[in-house]
C-alpha cells in the first residue's frame, strides 16, 4: 500500500499533476534562472545594442522590405543605396535637369523671387526645369524609397524641422535625378551651359562657400574651409550624394533612439543643444562638406587639374591640423580663385555662386545667393546687420577680415588691444552625428 502524501489531494506516487502547473513550473524555473544568469554574468548584454535591435525588430516588422537594413549604420545604407539606385560611371555630362523647391506654387500670390526664377528658366532653354513643393517632394519620396530603400523615407519624415527636409530634399532630388540644384533666392549670372564643367566628363560640382584666413577662424564658420549647398550640380546617384544621404539617415534614427529628435541653431530659441542635433551637423554645412572630404580621401591615385595653381593668400595661412592620410584637405582649397578638377569632381572658387561686386562677376562667376535665410530666428527669417535683436556675425567685418593683412600681430576686430578676449568653452555635450 502506498504511503499518503503530507499533501492534501496529492499521492507521493500519483502521476495526476496537472500539465497546466507543470508549464507554470517550468516558466517560473526558465524566468528565476534567467534573471539568475543576469546578475551573474553583471548584466553583461549592451543596453545600447539592445536598443538598436529592439528598433530594428520594430522597424523590419512594420516594413518587410526592410529586411539587410540598419539605418543606424551608414555604411549598411550606402551599400542598400548603391544596390537600388547603381551609378553610371560611363563618360556623360551631368543630366540637363534644374531643381528648385518652395512651399508653394510659383501660381501662389505669395510665391517670392519669380524674377529669378525665370531667368532659371528663359536662360536655360535646353534644360527642363522643376519646380517642387514640399508636398510634391514627398510623393516623390514616397514613390522611389517606400519599396527599396524605406529606411530612407522613414528618416525624411522623422525630421522635425523644414529647413533640415529643404537640405534633404534638394540632396536627394538630384540624387535620384541629376541636374543643378539652385535656391530660391539664387540669381542666375551665366546661363549652365557657360560653366567650366558643362562641357566635360564631371559627376559632381560644388563651390568653397566661404575662405576666412583668421586666426580665430571657427567664430565665423564651423569648417576652415567649407562648401557651400544652395547651388550645386550632380549626376543622378553619384557616391557623394549615397555617402551623404547614408549619413543622414544614420544621425536621424541616432537621435530617434537618444531622445534628441529635435534641431538646434544659435539663434533658435528655448532649444539645449545638448537636448538635440545642430542643423550644420545633421543636414547642413558640416555634414555636407565632411562627407565631400571623404570622398575625395576615399579616391586611390585620384587626377588632379589645377587650373591655376596660385591661391590668394594674404599673411600667414590659419587652420587646424588636417588628419593622417587625407591628401585633401582644406590647405589645398584656400585662396582658390579658379576651378580645381579632382578626378570626376569639380570645386570652384568662393566667387563662383556668391556675390562678387569688386570683380564684376569674373570669369568663373555663375550665381549670385541673396542669402534669405527663412529659416533662421524660429522660422521667421534672418536677422541682419542693423536690424533690431541682430546677435550674429556682421559680413562687413567678414569681408573686412579677408581683405585685410591679417596675422598673430594683428588685432582681430571685437577684441583689446592689449588682451584678447577670453575663450568661451563650448557646451560638451554628446551628439548623435560622427563624421566619416
Amino acid at each position: 500500500m502506498s504511503k499518503a502524501s503530507p499533501y492534501r489531494g496529492i499521492n507521493s506516487t500519483s502521476s495526476s499533476v496537472s500539465p497546466r502547473f507543470r508549464k507554470l513550473s517550468i516558466f517560473v524555473g526558465l524566468v528565476l534562472g534567467l534573471i539568475l544568469f543576469r546578475f551573474s554574468t553583471g548584466w553583461s548584454i549592451n543596453t545600447e545594442d539592445q536598443i538598436i535591435s529592439e528598433a530594428l525588430n520594430n522597424f523590419y516588422r512594420l516594413n518587410p522590405k526592410s529586411r539587410g537594413a540598419n539605418p543606424y549604420d551608414a555604411a549598411v545604407t550606402a551599400d542598400r543605396l548603391a544596390k537600388f539606385f547603381p551609378f553610371d560611371n560611363s563618360a556623360r555630362r551631368i543630366e540637363k535637369n534644374i531643381w528648385q523647391m518652395w512651399k508653394v506654387p510659383s501660381t501662389d500670390p505669395d510665391f517670392p523671387h519669380r524674377e529669378l526664377v525665370n531667368k532659371w528658366k528663359n536662360e536655360n532653354p535646353t534644360y527642363k526645369y522643376n519646380l517642387l513643393t514640399d508636398e510634391q517632394i514627398l510623393e516623390v519620396l514616397k514613390i522611389r524609397f517606400k519599396d527599396t530603400v524605406p529606411e530612407v523615407l522613414e528618416a525624411f519624415e522623422m525630421l522635425p524641422n523644414k529647413i533640415i527636409k529643404s537640405d534633404f530634399s534638394r540632396y536627394l532630388l538630384i540624387f535620384l535625378n541629376g541636374g543643378v540644384y539652385g535656391d530660391i533666392d539664387t540669381d542666375l549670372q551665366k546661363p549652365v551651359d557657360a560653366w567650366f564643367d558643362s562641357d566635360r566628363n564631371v559627376g559632381f560640382v560644388v563651390a568653397v562657400e566661404e575662405d576666412i584666413n583668421v586666426e580665430n577662424w571657427q567664430h565665423y564658420m564651423t569648417r576652415r574651409i567649407q562648401f557651400e549647398q544652395w547651388t550645386f550640380k550632380a549626376k543622378a546617384r553619384h557616391p557623394i550624394l549615397r555617402k551623404l544621404i547614408a549619413k543622414i539617415v544614420e544621425t536621424t534614427f541616432q537621435a530617434k533612439k537618444n531622445d534628441k529628435l529635435q534641431a538646434y541653431y544659435k539663434d533658435f530659441k528655448g532649444v539645449d543643444r545638448c537636448s538635440s542635433v545642430d542643423i550644420m551637423e545633421w543636414t547642413g554645412p558640416v555634414v555636407w562638406t565632411d562627407t565631400i572630404y571623404a570622398h575625395l580621401n576615399s579616391i586611390e591615385s585620384p587626377t588632379i587639374v589645377d587650373i591655376d595653381h596660385q591661391r590668394d593668400i594674404v599673411g600667414e595661412l590659419y587652420g587646424p591640423e588636417t588628419g593622417e592620410g587625407d591628401v585633401i584637405s582644406w590647405r589645398f582649397f584656400a585662396g582658390l580663385r579658379a576651378p580645381v578638377m579632382i578626378d570626376d569632381v569639380v570645386i570652384y572658387p568662393r566667387a563662383s555662386f556668391r556675390e562678387d561686386k569688386e570683380n564684376n562677376c569674373g570669369k568663373y562667376c555663375y550665381v549670385n545667393h541673396h542669402f534669405g535665410g527663412s529659416w533662421k530666428n524660429n522660422g521667421k527669417g534672418e536677422i541682419k546687420p542693423g536690424m533690431e535683436g541682430f546677435e550674429g556675425d556682421d559680413p562687413n567685418e567678414i569681408e573686412q577680415l579677408r581683405k585685410s593683412d591679417v596675422s598673430k600681430r594683428d588685432v582681430i576686430p571685437g577684441e583689446p588691444e592689449q588682451e584678447a578676449a577670453p575663450v568661451k568653452l563650448a557646451k560638451r555635450c554628446s551628439h548623435p552625428y560622427t563624421p566619416y
